[in-house]
């Protein structure tokens, strides 16, 4: 915004003129109106006109601030919102004022020896005074609502973030065997709201984060204006809760989120981050070199079997399963088991590519 645009703004916010008036406008006065009152009434208080009088001269001036103000729907609204507040001020001093002049009056007719004095009543009142109460009666009604619709919308902001951060019970109240809670497979996001990435919603995160498996749902947090460590000034930094539909696809994301979309500020677990545990008793040991295809070869089943055949149960080939409500099912685990280790072999091989770049330099 300019300084121009800013001075108005404040002027809008904070002017007792009455624009209106001084143009001789209506409220509902459309721009060609506006533009016509303005030349009319400049040319009436035009300095070359009124050589030496200085109040022409802040008229004038004051005629072109009221037709930018009345021109700009933004400007308007701030300069109507002021003038609505003045009139309830007055309202409440005037209401005020007759109210002290009720006490004294009140307190004269005692010392008369009055009995006391009744209320005017409605019928009795004048026009001028009936308007005054309805506009006061309007005022704090539409404040009391719009208060009340902010706490509501608050508060389900509140309750729709909170209710992501407990796994979700199911129907007899606990995850079924072999299933992880909803809270292990929530993962949070947090992003600046800058760029292109003030227009990120629901849609748009879903879309990106399908990438690493099915999305169950999405839930966007409240906005918060936070300084970031380095920086001066805060920025606005949004929060969402995405929820998977299997342990190994929430954590596909949080491995590699960050890396696939350099604009995210951090992705990592909603909870604590779920232990890699199999669901059998004994240790599964992932390929030394794995591969992550959606159909396993012959050689990942052949080394997939030997695994399970190596001491679990009493009889070989013959696993016994231990699921309890909150472990993540086997195909899970082999899932991430081979996503670290792929992770690692490429970090190996990203490392001993440079060694081999600084020993040629």
């Amino acid at each position: 915004m300019s300084e121009s645009n800013k001075d108005l703004e404040e002027i809008a916010k904070t002017t007792n003129e009455d624009f209106y008036e001084l143009l001789g406008v209506q409220f509902e006065s459309i721009e060609s109106e506006i533009k016509r009152a303005y030349r009319k009434v400049s040319l009436k208080y035009h300095p070359d006109k009124n050589p030496g009088d200085q109040a022409a001269v802040d008229k004038f001036i004051l005629s072109g601030i009221a037709r930018d103000i009345l021109l700009s729907p933004t400007l308007k609204a701030e300069y109507d919102k002021q003038r609505l507040r003045e009139k309830e001020k007055r309202l409440q001093d005037e209401l005020l004022d007759s109210k002290r002049r009720k006490m004294k009056e009140d307190l004269e007719a005692r010392e008369r020896g009055a009995v006391g004095v009744k209320r005017k009543r409605q019928e009795e009142m004048s026009e001028a005074e009936r308007r005054e109460q309805e506009i006061q009666r309007l005022a704090e009604d539409g404040k009391r609502r719009r208060k009340e619709e902010q706490d509501r919308r608050d508060r389900m902001k509140e309750e729709e973030e909170a209710s992501f951060m407990e796994p979700s019970p199911e129907a007899d109240g606990k995850p079924q065997p072999g299933q992880t809670a909803e809270i292990d497979r929530t993962i949070k996001v947090r992003f600046p709201r800058e760029g292109e990435m003030v227009g990120w919603d629901k849609e748009k995160l879903s879309q990106m984060f399908s990438t690493y498996g099915k999305v169950d749902s999405v839930v966007i947090g409240k906005d918060k204006k936070v300084r970031p460590s380095g920086e001066k000034h805060r920025k606005v930094f949004a929060s969402v809760f995405i929820v998977y539909t299997r342990l190994d696809h929430a954590h596909a994301a949080v491995t590699d989120g960050k890396t696939d979309f350099p604009a995210l500020e951090s992705v990592a677990w909603a909870g604590k981050e779920p232990e890699i545990k199999s669901p059998m008793n004994g240790e599964f040991s992932a390929p030394s070199t794995p591969r992550t295809p959606k159909t396993p070869n012959k050689a990942f089943r052949a080394s997939f079997n030997a695994s399970l055949n190596k001491g679990f149960g009493s009889t070989p080939g013959t696993p016994s399963f231990s699921f309890s409500p909150s472990t993540p099912s086997l195909e899970e685990v082999t899932m991430m088991r081979l996503k670290q280790a792929e992770k690692k072999r490429l970090e190996e091989q990203i490392r001993k590519q440079e060694a081999s770049e600084e020993a040629a330099a």
